[in-house]
This record gives C-alpha cells, sequence and structure tokens, in this order.
C-alpha cells in the first residue's frame, strides 16, 4: 500500500431525525446563511421551509438565492456572489443535488475571493491553482450521485464558451451536511438511474487505473459497486423504499470521500474527463447518464490496448462470479455489467443522446486540451483525441434500437 493523505473536514449527520444536531452545527458557521436552491422542486416538497425557520429561530438570517440549473453557469454563480455580498450572507447553505452543491461551493469561494467571475479558476485555465479560500459551507443533499457534500471539487459550466471544468481547493469541502433519504424518495426514476451510474464512476475511476497496490481499498470499492448494482432495481420496482433510499444516498458519499482511492497511485479521472467535454457540448446532458453511455465502449477500449486487464478480470470474479482465464473474465465482466446497464434503463448511444458524429472530434479535442496535456489523456498510457473519437464511435453498439 502506498503512503497517502486523506482530510475528512465533514461532519455528516444521517437520517431523518438529525435536523436540530445539523442546525446547531451550521449556527457555528455564521449568523447569515445564503439558502441555495435549483429550481424550485426542494422548495414545492417541503424540504426548505422548515429548515429555514429553524434556523431562523435560532437567530440566524435566512436569504433564499433561487434559479440555479443542471449544470450550474458560471454567469449565474457570478450574480449570486453579488447577492451574497449584497445581503452581507457569511455561510453557503445549499439544499438540492449536485448542481446546486457545486454551484453553492463555488459561489462561497468566489464571493471569498472578491473576484468577479469563477470561469478563471476552473481546471485547463490559468488561473486554476489561485483559489485561497471559501466561505463556510453546509450542505443538504437531495440526490443520491456526486458526494459534492464530502469533495473539495464544484464541476462548472460556460454555455458561452461551451467550457466545463471543475475548481478545487480544500476550503471548498462542507464543514457539515445532513443527509435525508426522504428527500430522495421523490427523485423519479431517470434521476435515480443517472445517480446511480455517477456513484459507480467514483469508484470505477480509481480501482481500473490505481493498480494492485491497495486491496483494502479494492474492497471497500467493490462494496460500494455491489450495493449499487443490487439497489438501483430494488428502487426502479419501489421507489418509496426507504432503506433503499438510505444505502443509495450513503453508497454515493462513501464512493468519492478519497477512501475508494487510499493507498493507491494517483490517477487521472477519465471518464469524467470525457463526459464532462460531452456536457460541455451540450449542457442539457445528465452527468450520470453520459457517464453510463461511455462506459461500455471505455472499458471496450482499455481492453483492446492491453490495459487493466487484470483489474476487470478481478471484478468479473467478484462482481459476477466469472471464471476462467483473465482474458475470459474481464470480457465478462464487461458484458454482464453492460446487461445491468440495459436492465436498468442506462444502456443508449451517444447519438441516442443527442451527438452525431460530427461532434466527435470537437469534444475530444476540448477533453485534452483541458483535462489532458493538450494532446492525450492519460489512461495508463496515452489516449489521444483519435483514441477518444474511437470510444464515442463504439458507443454506436449499445444504441437503444440495436439493444431492442
Amino acid at each position: 500500500m502506498q503512503s497517502f493523505s486523506i482530510y475528512t473536514p465533514t461532519r455528516i449527520f444521517f437520517g431523518e431525525d438529525r435536523c436540530d444536531q445539523f442546525v446547531e452545527r451550521v449556527l457555528e458557521l455564521g449568523s447569515h446563511a445564503f439558502l441555495v436552491i435549483g429550481g424550485g422542486t426542494v422548495e414545492k416538497l417541503g424540504f426548505v421551509q422548515p429548515l429555514a425557520e429553524k434556523l431562523k429561530k435560532r437567530g440566524m438570517k435566512v436569504t433564499m438565492f433561487r434559479g440555479i440549473e443542471s449544470n450550474p453557469e458560471s454567469s449565474t454563480i457570478s450574480q449570486a456572489a453579488q447577492v451574497l455580498k449584497r445581503v452581507g450572507a457569511d455561510l453557503v447553505l445549499p439544499v438540492g443535488g449536485g448542481s446546486v452543491m457545486d454551484a453553492a461551493k463555488a459561489i462561497a469561494a468566489l464571493a471569498f475571493s472578491g473576484e468577479d467571475s469563477i470561469w478563471p479558476f476552473v481546471q485547463g485555465n490559468p488561473r486554476s491553482s489561485e483559489l485561497t479560500g471559501a466561505l463556510p459551507v453546509a450542505a443538504v443533499p437531495t440526490t443520491a450521485a456526486t458526494a459534492s457534500e464530502v469533495t473539495p471539487y464544484a464541476v462548472i459550466s460556460n454555455r458561452e464558451q461551451h467550457g466545463k471544468a471543475a475548481i478545487a481547493h480544500e476550503s471548498l469541502k462542507p464543514l457539515v451536511a445532513w443527509l435525508n433519504p426522504n428527500f430522495t424518495v421523490a427523485l423519479s426514476p431517470t434521476v435515480t438511474r443517472d445517480g446511480a451510474a455517477d456513484i459507480l464512476s467514483h469508484v470505477f475511476e480509481s480501482y481500473l487505473l490505481g493498480g494492485l497496490a491497495s486491496p483494502l481499498a479494492d474492497r471497500y470499492s467493490e462494496m460500494i459497486m455491489t450495493t449499487v448494482l443490487e439497489t438501483l432495481p430494488v428502487l426502479l420496482r419501489d421507489p418509496s423504499d426507504l432503506e433503499a433510499r438510505g444505502d443509495l444516498q450513503w453508497a454515493a458519499t462513501l464512493a468519492l470521500n478519497d477512501y475508494q482511492r487510499a493507498g493507491r497511485p494517483e490517477t487521472e479521472f477519465i471518464l469524467h474527463a470525457i463526459e464532462h467535454s460531452l456536457s460541455a457540448k451540450k449542457p442539457e446532458l445528465a452527468h450520470g447518464r453520459g457517464l453510463a453511455t461511455l462506459y461500455p465502449a471505455y472499458f471496450r477500449w482499455l481492453l483492446a490496448n492491453g490495459r487493466a486487464r487484470d483489474r476487470f478480470a478481478q471484478l468479473g470474479t467478484r462482481l459476477f462470479g466469472a471464471e476462467g482465464d483473465e482474458s475470459t473474465r474481464a470480457d465478462a465482466f464487461v458484458s454482464k455489467f453492460e446487461g445491468w446497464l440495459q436492465d436498468n434503463g442506462l444502456g443508449q448511444s451517444l447519438a441516442d443522446v443527442g451527438f452525431s458524429r460530427e461532434d466527435y472530434p470537437e469534444v475530444a479535442d476540448y477533453a485534452v486540451k483541458t483535462f489532458g496535456d493538450g494532446a492525450n489523456l492519460n489512461a495508463l498510457g496515452s489516449m489521444p483525441k483519435a483514441s477518444i473519437v474511437e470510444v464515442f464511435e463504439m458507443t454506436e453498439r449499445q444504441g437503444l434500437a440495436v439493444a431492442v
């Protein structure tokens, strides 16, 4: 096992009955909460007002900001930061999914910096390493997907520049989070599916490219994968199954708290780099749906290029009971997992989500320039623009018309 450093400052409260304890912690962070939400669904469902009233009764001022988009926009973050500074809020409180939490973290960083725009600080831009801090953040996730409630990242979009990339700083990690599985019961089957695909990506990335150095991280990651593989079908049959909702929400947090990579070499998040490039081109593409679309093609590309075969073989045995030599077990994993995607409504091609072959070179070019060295990504070796295009083309065999 390799040496590592993990910093996990987030105090997590899990369960419907933990609101009062969460409020107590939030009160320690400041006196004026800037409460951030998306399009208003969480407000209509009654998740926001009781929390806001509890804070107000304890003497905290609350200012609401509505309108965070899926794939939050840099311009919206600038607008929100201006409002925050005008009203004098001193902490940021997102209630919503990953986009809302990411936007809130970016708002907190922008307000702290005194700058006008967060976009110069995203990955691939010259000032990407210049963030120095953020206002305190407390988070209430209402989906099971991104784990933004415990990470130092926030992914930002810029429609004008067809861009999408992350900011990163330790100060972006929320200091307290409340996970209430009841808040996820109303999620649609589509959002539930896409969230499950996102959870899996967070453990696949390090597992496949991280090698054999940390058997304990392997088992930890496999536990998360197994939970998702078993839980999503349950929720598609019975969306109100609260125990399954809780399992999936907790799996989401565990999948990206850094334990999944502890003891392994640092690796690139190739799936995320490619998917962010896709949804930079088409912001309406849900992150989890884009990842699910890439999985089979990317996995087959790795195997065809002699990469991570031992890791796929191990997954084939441990997740699906595959037997035989290494190649047989590796191929079995990809086949079985693709079957799981199809069975659970996550099988599609890039054409099915709105892309044409003419889009592929532009998207691949953005990926290598923003997330790579300008010419390649590093997927256990060179992955140039042409290979990314090849992966896109390989998704065509996954098309809905083909699958039927």
